[in-house]
């Protein structure tokens, strides 16, 4: 099995004229990023892609979930596998799909890192009155999979 980790970088924030708040964020792969180590997207839209995603697994409403990093043609599929194990795939899509990262993982270690970006990127917008509807969506996501890995682990 592989180590897999969602990670956030508040230090490499801002807030765009939009009102859209973005961050450094990227899955690491044991000291392999993706999709850069210096990566920069909209973490409140994304993280809500990325909870909505885990919770429509651990629910069993899909076997298989792709989810978009917003700048770029970046995607990481996650797929359950028969052993309870979680398959994901990092793609970079274009004229042709390029395969960056693929591997197996226990999804334990996923969940939590996903549940620690999730909750440091609504702790960024808080403190730094940048609260927004997409953050709304983000606590409200966020509530439903933490109650999904409690609902797992008993």
């Amino acid at each position: 099995m592989q180590t897999i980790a969602l990670k956030i970088d508040p230090k490499n924030s801002g807030r765009s004229q939009a009102g859209v708040v973005w961050a450094g964020l990227c899955v690491d792969f044991g000291g392999r990023a993706f999709p850069d180590p210096r990566w920069s997207d909209f973490v409140a839209v994304v993280l809500t892609r990325w909870v909505d995603a885990l919770v429509s697994l651990l629910r069993g409403k899909s076997q298989r979930q792709e989810v978009m990093f917003m700048e770029g043609p970046f995607a990481v599929v996650v797929e359950v596998t028969a052993a309870g194990a979680w398959r994901f795939t990092c793609i970079e899509r274009g004229l042709r799909n390029v395969t960056k990262e693929q591997g197996t993982i226990e999804p334990k270690e996923l969940l939590s890192s996903v549940v620690s970006c999730a909750e440091i990127a609504l702790a960024l917008c808080q403190s730094n009155g940048w609260w927004s509807a997409d953050a709304d969506a983000l606590d409200c996501g966020l509530r439903a999979l933490k109650k999904q890995i409690v609902m797992r682990t008993n």
